[in-house]
């Protein structure tokens, strides 16, 4: 099956354009809205970590545009997202395991992207490949 792909300006207002995306996508396939909110919401923290750190967009961006790609597909009950982008590199495996107790005591803001999205998907791939990233989500639906 042909997956749906689509360009997103890499500005805060790409993460709800890839919500939409992935949430139409989805819901026109048929898949379950429980199966769905768990997609969508791993996609929303994968492009809000591109946004926000790969891309280092803070809201405002002088400059050429950034762009990221995600390209999505559904094949044998099998969901796949997959993102690509130009910023920083990334290692997953260097991600540590959030820490309420320092997030409720102030001492560190956030850090719990990673850790939803391996909650929400079966299998997070992410490579770093010459001038780009890609990182892809599996769900089986």
């Amino acid at each position: 099956m042909k997956p749906w792909r689509r360009d997103f300006v890499a500005e805060p207002a790409a993460i709800s354009a890839v919500h939409d995306f992935i949430e139409t996508t989805l819901e026109a396939k048929g898949v379950s809205a429980a199966m769905r909110d768990d997609i969508v919401l791993a996609c929303d923290e994968a492009a809000s970590n591109i946004v926000e750190h790969a891309l280092g967009v803070k809201g405002c961006h002088k400059g050429p545009k950034l762009y990221f790609a995600v390209s999505l597909k559904y094949k044998k009950n099998k969901v796949t997202a997959t993102f690509f982008d130009a910023g920083e590199h990334f290692d997953i495996r260097k991600v540590k395991p959030p820490d309420v107790n320092q997030n409720l005591a102030g001492e560190r803001r956030g850090g719990f992207g990673v850790f939803l999205m391996q909650r929400l998907v079966d299998k997070i791939v992410y490579s770093a490949r010459r001038h780009f990233n890609v990182t892809r989500l599996e769900k089986e639906v």
